[in-house]
């Protein structure tokens, strides 16, 4: 019969397995904890996109609204409006031109960002007393225009308060033939060179409508407007 040798003994202090179950017993909860983390915010992000369209009730001062909350801008804002207590004194929507969908309704679509030809920034705010637009027209911006009056898009007149010999980049615009009708301030930024229009409209008693576009869109202000205040007015439900 051959003998057996037993094996040398390893080197290795019985602590050392220890270090090594702990260590595994480590990785093992962090990668749950991981994994978990995951699973819920895929969950949670899941749920949002199902509920970010559904309409929510808000108010802006004394005017209440429902409405979608991917037409808030801001996330901020967002957030505010799923509180119970989430009455705004300034809320900021944006809307894409021309259908005034939400703009994230366009998601990657590249063919309907290109149908929205501009973006459409309206401000719902909370402010009674406040002197229109229309009110400054003949005590004061008639005083400050140079050159006269000149033919704009549509029907429109056109009011200059640029500085004399400079370019045209502070223009009033507004709609002669309707007392209190359209008018709006036309602005051209000096750094990106984008003119902007902006338009204010009391919409009830203590509540301005408040939206700003593209000077190009002038040629359609008509329809522009009424669709504007149309779409505030579907939100509105007091």
């Amino acid at each position: 019969m051959m003998p057996y040798s037993l094996p040398e003994p390893i080197r290795t202090e019985p602590r050392h397995f220890t270090y090594l179950a702990v260590a595994i017993c480590l990785l093992g909860a962090a990668f749950v904890t991981e994994r978990a983390s995951y699973w819920t915010g895929h969950l949670q992000s899941d749920i949002h996109r199902a509920s970010i369209n559904e309409p929510v009730p808000l108010a802006v001062g004394a005017t209440r609204f429902l409405l979608p909350i991917d037409y808030i801008s801001t996330a901020q804002q967002r957030r505010n409006s799923l509180d119970p207590n989430n009455r705004f004194e300034t809320l900021r929507l944006s809307m894409a031109w021309p259908d005034l969908r939400a703009l994230t309704e366009l998601g990657d679509n590249s063919a309907a960002r290109e149908r929205a030809i501009e973006t459409i920034q309206v401000e719902l705010e909370s402010n009674p007393g406040r002197e229109s637009l229309r009110a400054r027209l003949d005590p004061f911006y008639r005083r400050l225009a140079r050159g006269g009056e000149l033919s704009g898009p549509d029907g429109l007149n056109i009011l200059t308060l640029s500085a004399q010999g400079a370019l045209k980049t502070d223009l009033i615009v507004y709609d002669p033939s309707v007392k209190n009708g359209f008018i709006a301030r036309c602005l051209r930024e000096k750094s990106a060179g984008k003119a902007l229009c902006h338009r204010a409209v009391v919409l009830n008693r203590g509540l301005e409508v408040r939206y700003s576009f593209d000077q190009s869109l002038l040629n359609d202000w008509k329809k522009l407007d009424q669709a504007v205040i149309q779409k505030v007015e579907d939100f509105r439900t007091l």
